[in-house]
């Protein structure tokens, strides 16, 4: 990724995480202008007036005279404690995801795989996951991927400092971890861990949250792949990675000796 779609996903993080409170603050700008209008106060003023009115007691400019009454001075008082509580919260928040994202990266992880679209889920970061996700990088370095492992540190463990690969730390087979990885969106989700079960158990997960997603699950013993590959959905596929290994290795020691 270059350094410009870096700065503008970066600020389209900042953005999704602190919409909640931007809505909050307008909310409280436009219950202020509300309350002066069912009060009656400066009954000359529009609604969008009002509005503004009560953004600038917010910022703490002076919109208010003596003899306006007792509820515009008292919004003047609270307005600018409603705006720190509400906004301050959401920006230092924001900022200390981000200015320690280098040596804490789990939250602000967390919040790069919410803004990701059509992107890669690989779920169980052991042999075959780390070796699916440097090979998916060296074919295409901008593929945004996201990882789910218990693990901390697989991201030092892969060398991995790309900015468009982040890592959730959790259980693949909860529900809530799929929903942080933002399984709903993904275009294609990896089940790789050394547990057929665990693999299952997501597979089907991944299925009810995203039913368009392309789930490819390692399963340990060839015959359970084959026998789940034959009852399959379209987009539902089943392998075993040592008989996969074997075949090639066979086709290899064919072309060999031909």
């Amino acid at each position: 990724m270059t350094k410009l779609n870096v700065f503008l996903r970066d600020l389209k993080i900042i953005a999704r995480t602190i919409l909640l409170n931007l809505l909050l603050f307008i909310a409280a700008l436009a219950s202020a202008a509300i309350l002066l209008r069912l009060f009656g106060y400066y009954p000359q003023a529009s609604g969008f007036e009002l509005f503004v009115d009560a953004f600038h007691m917010a910022v703490i400019e002076r919109v208010v005279e003596y003899g306006d009454g007792i509820l515009p001075f008292v919004l003047t008082l609270v307005m600018p404690l409603l705006t720190l509580v509400i906004l301050g919260e959401g920006v230092l928040r924001v900022l200390s995801a981000f200015i320690s994202r280098g040596e804490h990266r789990e939250e602000w992880d967390r919040m790069m795989a919410k803004t990701m679209h059509d992107h890669l889920v690989i779920c169980g970061v052991g042999e075959l996951g780390r070796a699916l996700v440097r090979q998916l990088l060296s074919s295409n370095s901008n593929l945004e991927i996201v990882l789910i492992d218990p693990r901390a540190g697989i991201m030092t463990e892969l060398g991995q400092t790309q900015p468009n690969v982040c890592h959730i730390v959790a259980d693949m087979t909860n529900l809530d971890s799929l929903k942080a990885a933002n399984c709903m969106q993904a275009r294609m989700v990896f089940l790789t861990s050394g547990n057929d079960t665990y693999n299952l158990e997501a597979a089907y997960k991944v299925l009810e949250l995203n039913p368009e997603a392309e789930v490819w699950v390692r399963l340990y013993r060839s015959q359970l792949a084959e026998l789940f590959e034959r009852e399959k959905r379209s987009n539902l596929h089943f392998f075993c990675p040592y008989q996969d290994a074997a075949q090639s290795l066979v086709v290899a020691i064919h072309d060999k000796r031909t």
